[in-house]
C-alpha cells in the first residue's frame, strides 16, 4: 500500500470482503477468519468516510472575463480562473466551501472587479471542473493552491488577499501556518471569511453522532492517517486541525457570518472571535450559509471594506 495513503484500495477491500464471505464455507473453522476480517473491513469503511471526497459538483465556472489557468501537482490537474485588471493592482484569491464550485463566486468576484482589482478563484479536489481525489485533505488543497499560485503573474501584484467562503474559510487560515511560504505570503493584505469552518473537529464530531461512542477511535484514526497522507508535516497531532494551531492570519480579518447558520451554526464563528486576531465582525440576519450569491446586506460590507482597508 502506498506509505501516502491511509485507506485500502478497492481490490484489497473487495478481495477481504469474498474471502470472509467464502472462507466460512469452504475452510473448516473459517468463523475464526471472520471474527478478524470483519472488524478490519468495519474500520476501512469508517476511515473512508473521514476522507471521502464531495458526492456531488456544483456548476463549473464559465465566464468569459476570466481566463482558465492550469497546474500539475505530481499528476493531478489544478485549475484556477483569473481575470487581470489592465494596471498593477491588489489579487484577491477566492476559495470556494464544500461541494461547491468557482462558479458560486462570480458576483462577489465582480463587486472586485469593480474596483480595479485582479480576481482569482481556484476549484477545489473533487469541485468544479477539478478531478475527484480517493482521499480528500485540506493539507491537499493547500499543497495545490500554493501551486498553482505560481502561475498568476506576480509583477502585476501588489498584495495578495484571500476570501474564503466556509470550508474556503479553512484552508484561507490553514495557508496562515508557518509552514506554507510563497510569494503570496510575502505580499499578504488581509483575509475575507465568510461564515467560516475554523475547527475540523467539530465536523468529525458531527459526522459520528449517530455512531458517537466511535468518536475515541475516529479521532485517532483521523490523527494516523493524516501523518500517513503528509509525512512531510511530521507529528500531526489533534489539536493541530482547528485553530489557533491550525493556522492564524496576522494580518486584518473582515468576518461576515450567517446570523442563522444552517450548516455550522454559531461554534465556528465564537471561536474565531476568541483568537487575539484584528476582527471586524458582522452577524448579518439576511445572510445564509449557502444560496448566498447576491446579498445586499453582506456586498455593502465588502464594498465598505474595499474602500476604507484596501483602496
Amino acid at each position: 500500500m502506498d506509505r501516502r495513503k491511509a485507506t485500502w484500495s478497492n481490490y484489497a477491500l473487495c478481495s477481504l470482503s469474498i474471502l470472509t464471505v467464502l472462507v466460512p464455507i469452504f475452510v473448516p473453522y473459517g468463523f475464526l477468519i471472520v471474527l478478524l476480517s470483519v472488524p478490519i473491513i468495519c474500520k476501512q469503511i469508517l476511515v473512508r468516510l473521514i476522507f471521502t471526497g464531495p458526492r456531488r459538483r456544483s456548476l463549473p465556472f464559465e465566464d468569459k472575463n476570466w481566463e482558465k489557468i492550469h497546474a500539475d501537482n505530481n499528476g493531478i490537474d489544478i485549475f484556477a480562473f483569473i481575470d487581470y485588471n489592465e494596471k498593477n493592482s491588489d489579487l484577491v484569491v477566492f476559495i470556494h466551501g464544500w461541494q461547491s464550485s468557482s462558479e458560486k463566486f462570480t458576483e462577489r468576484m465582480q463587486i472586485f472587479r469593480d474596483k480595479g482589482f485582479h480576481t482569482m478563484a481556484i476549484d477545489m479536489r473533487g469541485h468544479g471542473i477539478a478531478p475527484s481525489t480517493m482521499e480528500w485533505t485540506a493539507g491537499k488543497v493547500i499543497n495545490d493552491i500554493k501551486i498553482i499560485l505560481e502561475k498568476v503573474n506576480q509583477n502585476l501584484v501588489n498584495r495578495v488577499h484571500f476570501y474564503g467562503h466556509s470550508l474556503g474559510g479553512f484552508i484561507c487560515l490553514g495557508m496562515q501556518n508557518k509552514r506554507h511560504d510563497g510569494w503570496w505570503k510575502k505580499k499578504f493584505g488581509t483575509l475575507i471569511l465568510e461564515s467560516p469552518m475554523v475547527a475540523y473537529s467539530k465536523i468529525l464530531e458531527q459526522m459520528s453522532i449517530k455512531i458517537s461512542f466511535l468518536l475515541p477511535l475516529l479521532k485517532k484514526w483521523a490523527v494516523i492517517g493524516f501523518n500517513k497522507i503528509h509525512p512531510e508535516i511530521g507529528n500531526i497531532q489533534w489539536k493541530d486541525i482547528d485553530i489557533p494551531y491550525w493556522g492564524l492570519p496576522s494580518a486584518p480579518v473582515l468576518l461576515l457570518q450567517a446570523k442563522n447558520d444552517s450548516r455550522l451554526g454559531r461554534f465556528h464563528y465564537d471561536l474565531l472571535l476568541e483568537q487575539d486576531l484584528e476582527i471586524d465582525h458582522y452577524l448579518i440576519d439576511t445572510l445564509t450559509h449557502t444560496r448566498n450569491r447576491v446579498n445586499e446586506e453582506r456586498d455593502t460590507i465588502i464594498r465598505k471594506w474595499i474602500d476604507e482597508r484596501l483602496l
